[in-house]
């Protein structure tokens, strides 16, 4: 008979709780408005892109108005980087206001 190796698996990249509420980035970045930050890192460059697509488009409530917050994706050393900062609401006619 082989040797069992007890170990516990490796993260499958799937949020855990590892990553903070879309409440907590919200706030913390409308705190420093204008700077961007490094608000999420995972494995794979669709997951990353669709990230920054929903915090641009406020697919949670905490990212709302749309258009209040810019999020990008960049790959980095190997990563994936979603980067995001807060802009200030966005008027009715489309233009921010401050």
């Amino acid at each position: 008979m082989s040797t069992l190796r007890f170990e516990n698996p490796p993260a499958d990249g799937r949020r855990n709780g590892s990553y903070p509420s879309a409440g907590e980035v919200a706030a913390a970045l409308k705190a420093r408005p204008g700077q961007w930050a490094v608000v999420r890192t995972v494995p794979a460059r669709t997951t990353a892109a669709t990230s920054a697509y929903n915090i641009r488009v406020a697919k949670s409530a905490a990212y709302a108005p749309a258009g209040s917050f810019e999020a990008v994706s960049r790959s980095v050393d190997g990563e994936y980087r979603v980067y995001a900062r807060y802009v200030g609401p966005v008027s009715a006619e489309g233009g921010e206001s401050r």
